[in-house]
């Protein structure tokens, strides 16, 4: 959801560099975890900075020093927290990891991440059998088909074809 950028002020504000949707989407939580799940953070008081941070006082953090400490720390929530999807509209960790399939049924590989660099979503697949990553755009004609609960998502293996030759002509 965000991770804590730097120390803010004397009186233990942190800066919040938020990834979610929007910063007022992460501003509707106040209670995170550390991405082990063993620190807990609750928010005492947000403020929005800019369009992408914020700034935040957690309770029991007191001061610069104990601000200063958190920094780098990523912020998660429980995934019970989450809203439901719509239809045709995923969470990015339930799509890594699942199967990527022919339309013919082959497997060629795994979902190893998913990307938004600003254009649009990717995903990045670990083609079987070989040490081959492949970049994929997040669109239906790319991925016609997404099925969480069968854990695959089938490609087009047209444009997986394209993309593997342009990959290898550079």
């Amino acid at each position: 959801m965000g991770v804590v950028h730097s120390a803010h002020g004397i009186r233990g504000q942190v800066k919040i560099k938020v990834f979610a949707a929007s910063t007022t989407s992460f501003m509707e939580y106040d209670h995170f975890t550390d991405k082990e799940g063993k620190k807990s953070f609750i928010f005492k008081d947000f403020c929005l900075l800019k369009e992408d941070m914020i700034v935040a006082l957690l309770k029991g953090i007191q001061n610069r020093n104990q601000a200063e400490e958190l920094k780098g720390t990523e912020l998660y929530i429980a995934r019970e927290q989450l809203p439901p999807t719509e239809e045709e509209e995923y969470y990015y960790q339930d799509l890594i990891g699942l199967d990527v399939q022919s339309q013919a049924g082959d497997l060629l590989g795994s979902i190893a991440s998913v990307y938004n660099f600003g254009g649009g979503d990717l995903v990045e697949i670990n083609l079987s059998n070989t040490r081959e990553v492949v970049v994929l755009p997040f669109t239906k004609e790319a991925v016609p088909k997404i099925s969480i609960s069968e854990g695959r998502l089938i490609v087009n293996e047209e444009l997986l074809g394209q993309l593997r030759a342009h990959k290898k002509s550079e």
